[in-house]
């Protein structure tokens, strides 16, 4: 967590260490980014660095926080309008919503590479643990409304949904990660939203995928 000092900094100089740090992980990665780099772009003397952050870890850590979950509305107040007819549509447009803030700030993806990047213990213990951990009040909320629509299974645990979804969320963001240059705005939401319907397949009822399957049946 940044120092008490950060917290009192006023804004606008918030946002322009935090797009500093952002840039410099994206560019070099967690282990080559340069702290130097850092506050001379943010114009903050190196002597007063660590006034605002424990370390590195910390920093990485408040910028994710930053980027990754400031611009998350509580989930609550997201997912409670939710009718169980338009669930997994609604879902599919959040993981959509993302791509015009990287295609705006194409450094983003550089961030996130730079996470995916980092190995499993760092990501899940310390500074950047606690910010994943946050990140899974989304997926506890998702899983706790889509079972009380009935859009979700109820033969596995919810725990054990939980664990599912973030793991194969997790795949599915190193993977576009990796490969977004190699494909066109079309083929990036085609490639998710495929995703998405593969995510509801695994997740979804066994009695709803019977009857899709009949409808489609019938269909043809």
């Amino acid at each position: 967590m940044p120092l008490p000092r950060f917290e009192k900094m006023p804004e606008e100089k918030k946002e322009q260490l935090l797009e500093a740090a952002a840039k410099e992980f994206a560019a070099n990665g967690y282990n080559k980014a340069s702290m130097n780099k850092i506050l001379e772009r943010a114009g903050i003397s190196k002597g007063t660095a660590y006034y605002y952050f424990e370390d590195k870890a910390d920093l990485i850590a408040t910028v994710v926080r930053h980027y990754w979950l400031e611009f998350m509305d509580d989930p609550r107040s997201v997912l409670e309008g939710y009718q169980a007819e338009e669930f997994w549509r609604k879902i599919e447009e959040l993981y959509l919503h993302p791509f015009e803030d990287i295609e705006e700030h194409p450094w983003m993806l550089g961030l996130s590479r730079a996470v995916w990047e980092l190995p499993l213990e760092i990501r899940s213990s310390g500074h950047l643990g606690a910010v994943f951990s946050e990140a899974m009040t989304w997926t506890r909320e998702l899983v706790r409304k889509g079972k009380e629509l009935g859009v979700m299974r109820e033969d596995l645990p919810a725990g054990l949904l939980m664990e599912l979804i973030t793991t194969l969320d997790s795949v599915h963001d190193r993977w576009l990660a990796a490969h977004w240059e190699d494909m066109d705005r079309a083929e990036r939401e085609k490639f998710t939203v495929t995703f998405v319907d593969f995510l509801k397949k695994a997740c979804e009822p066994p009695s709803a995928q019977l009857q899709e399957g009949n409808q489609e049946g019938h269909e043809s």
